[in-house]
């Protein structure tokens, strides 16, 4: 294959890439008309943009499913349009962000809550002088502290509440990027979900500062069990389609997938980049099917899917592309069940504990680099901690395990490092 041939094939590949998302859209859409096939299913919608959107708030128990997932498909297809729209190739990280957008979607964020967070980080890309579209994915990451902007909608008074909403978004949106680019060298890599920990503390300073005049955060547990069978459905043909888009693009083997596995998946581990796009869309599907297969573990306990739940395997899937693989995310599941089992009192099928064993895979950079029974300890690390972390900024960071697994990094990794043996010379 000649050099011109190969980009042509290259250049192809990154025009039916922008699909993918795309296809995640239709697929929201097309289940969310199922599941509310009249008038209720828009009005539930903007019920859902008017509604609080704290941990942990199910959209679907406020809107109903198909309103829930109209919400998902609206906000994954603008986000894909901004990234379309500046011509950013889509890589790995393209990835994992536009499919937290759509789960997190499912878990407090909304088109009315995001939006002044994004116009915060357009106008720091202004004030630097900089393109967007080089803050755009740390924007987008940003607004897991959209139910900061939901709650002074809901909680002030008419005349106050729009241009306070505004002002707290923009601020949010704004020093979200400077945050993050430090909180990076902090974990030095090994927490994927970096800018939940940069909105862990930004969150745990405004809710500081609120709770000081006054205002009282209360941390709200709504969870839906309506429409359990069709978000099954929905959740196996994404994955389906993950795998079989993955097989069409080359991967049709064992060998042609197995290199992913040997990454450690400490940051940057674009998979996109540093392997083949089918591969990396593959181990997507593979990594959500992780997630997907615990859940269905738990089924006979009273495990149903909901909006919380989807979103956390869309997010697995999503950083399928970014860090994640099988060898590394089982490890610190395992951990985070074993803690669950021996130290914490609440049961197996808590909202709670079910976010975080599977939202812990954030530490699967350290089951990667250090070995798999660190990876253990990472995960009974964590699920001891974000047991508490979300007190700190009232419930108001979505990426509350973001947030506690950059803690588990700043213990863990200089334990580590002190007593792992020296190289031999």
């Amino acid at each position: 294959m000649t050099e011109e041939s190969g980009k042509k094939r290259a250049d192809l590949i990154q025009d039916r890439l922008i699909l993918i998302p795309l296809a995640l859209a239709g697929v929201l859409l097309l289940f969310a008309v199922i599941a509310q096939p009249d008038r209720s299913l828009f009005a539930g919608w903007w019920q859902i943009q008017m509604s609080e959107a704290g941990l942990i708030t199910d959209p679907m128990a406020a809107g109903g499913v198909g309103a829930a997932l109209l919400n998902a498909a609206l906000v994954l297809f603008l986000c894909t349009a901004v990234v379309w729209g500046m011509r950013l190739p889509f890589t790995g990280v393209s990835f994992a962000c536009l499919f937290m957008m759509a789960g997190f979607a499912l878990l407090g964020k909304n088109l009315v809550n995001i939006a002044p967070i994004v116009l915060g980080g357009w106008l720091y890309a202004r004030y630097r002088r900089e393109p967007f579209s080089r803050y755009v994915y740390m924007t987008f990451f940003g607004t897991c502290l959209a139910p900061m902007v939901s709650f002074l909608l809901v909680h002030l008074e008419p005349g106050l509440r729009w241009p306070a909403m505004v002002a707290c978004g923009v601020v949010i949106g704004f020093l979200i990027p400077a945050i993050a680019r430090y909180t990076v060298r902090v974990h030095q890599g090994y927490n994927l979900y970096n800018v939940g920990f940069a909105a862990g503390f930004l969150g745990l300073g405004v809710a500081s500062v609120l709770k000081g005049v006054g205002v009282e955060f209360e941390i709200r547990n709504t969870w839906s069990r309506e429409g359990h069978v069709l978000l099954c459905v929905m959740v196996a043909v994404i994955l389906a389609g993950l795998l079989a888009a993955g097989i069409c693009l080359g991967c049709r083997s064992w060998r042609a997938y197995r290199p992913i596995l040997r990454h450690s998946g400490r940051a940057v581990a674009d998979f996109f980049l540093m392997d083949a796009p089918g591969a990396c869309l593959v181990n997507m599907a593979l990594v959500g099917a992780v997630g997907f297969g615990y859940l269905l573990m738990l089924m006979p306990l009273g495990v149903r899917l909901n909006g919380p739940l989807v979103c956390c395997i869309l997010s697995m899937a999503g950083f399928g592309a970014f860090g994640k693989h099988p060898k590394n995310v089982l490890p610190v599941m395992a951990g985070a069940v074993l803690a669950k089992l021996l130290l914490v009192e609440v049961p197996l099928t808590a909202p709670g504990v079910l976010l975080a064993c599977l939202l812990c895979t954030g530490l699967a950079p350290i089951a990667g680099q250090f070995g798999w029974y660190w990876g253990v300890a990472a995960g009974f690390l964590h699920m001891t901690i974000v047991q508490n972390t979300g007190l700190l900024h009232g419930g108001m960071n979505l990426y509350n395990n973001g947030f506690a697994a950059g803690l588990v990094c700043v213990l863990l990794i200089p334990i580590i490092e002190g007593i792992k043996p020296e190289p031999k010379e």
